[in-house]
């Protein structure tokens, strides 16, 4: 299996072209959370005030004021204000034009002692969203920040920790983030495991709470939703972009995950 380093990861980033989502200034007051959920964009956050646990794969990482986090699409994740005064929060949301996050499913955070010029630059990212939008702007003062942050960022080992999951479990929830939209996704999968296939669906399922064929189903639902929201493909063409050969069966699939039809969930 191999681990992307943080050097590779930046100048994929700097390679690709960034889609913003959207950019936000807020305030959380103590106690606030969020569901868990699995988000198809990447998020970079600075904490201004308070202290938030994130909390990724069922592991909690306590975040303080001053800290940078960068958070990749496609992981579970949740948060929640613990501090007794408010959080205060700056972000960013974007999804680089290249599939970079293949394997890499977990987020860095750490205090930089640039903290006070990372703010400066994406408070001006934020007057640009709000007023003018001029991408090429946005795009130049999110890579210098993204530059920034992976320069002083710490060693990826003590950041590979956190998934805690066995490393045939990790590669395989990797493979299915990369490879979801190829229709022989699970069975190439299998091919590459030396666990046999029983003890590795079972130990899959207990690190994961879901089986193989579920979580790899639930990455291209979620996909699939996603695209259908955008508007820009078919029906039939979103169920290609998501491993499905047949559009009958990706439309049974989708009403049984959803609760509605694709077309429905569209409108």
């Amino acid at each position: 299996m191999i681990v992307p380093t943080y050097k590779s990861i930046l100048g994929q980033l700097l390679q690709s072209q960034l889609d913003f989502k959207e950019m936000h200034d807020a305030q959380f007051q103590s106690g606030f959370r969020t569901e868990s959920q699995v988000i198809p964009s990447t998020r970079f956050i600075l904490l201004i005030d308070g202290t938030i646990e994130y909390t990724v794969e069922g592991h909690g990482i306590i975040c303080t004021a001053g800290a940078a986090i960068f958070v990749p699409p496609w992981i579970w994740r949740k948060w929640e204000v613990t501090s007794e005064s408010p959080a205060k929060l700056i972000w960013a949301v974007f999804t680089p034009s290249q599939r970079i996050f293949n394997s890499f499913d977990h987020i860095i955070m750490y205090h930089p002692a640039d903290f006070n010029l990372q703010k400066a630059a994406i408070e001006r990212m934020l007057l640009l969203w709000k007023n003018d939008r001029h991408d090429l702007l946005l795009e130049g003062e999110m890579k210098a920040i993204l530059a920034r942050f992976f320069r002083y960022s710490p060693k990826i080992e003590t950041a590979e920790v956190l998934s805690g999951r066995h490393p045939e479990v990790d590669y395989a929830v990797r493979w299915f983030q990369a490879s979801y939209m190829i229709p022989s996704a699970l069975s190439e999968l299998q091919e590459q495991l030396t666990l046999s296939a029983d003890y590795f669906r079972d130990l899959f399922r207990k690190q994961t709470h879901l089986s193989p064929n579920q979580y790899l189903t639930m990455l291209r639902m979620r996909a699939a939703r996603h695209l259908l929201k955008k508007g820009a493909m078919s029906i039939k063409e979103v169920a290609a972009q998501t491993g499905h050969k047949d559009p009958l069966y990706f439309s049974r699939a989708y009403r049984k995950f959803w609760k509605c039809s694709p077309s429905e969930d569209r409108s």
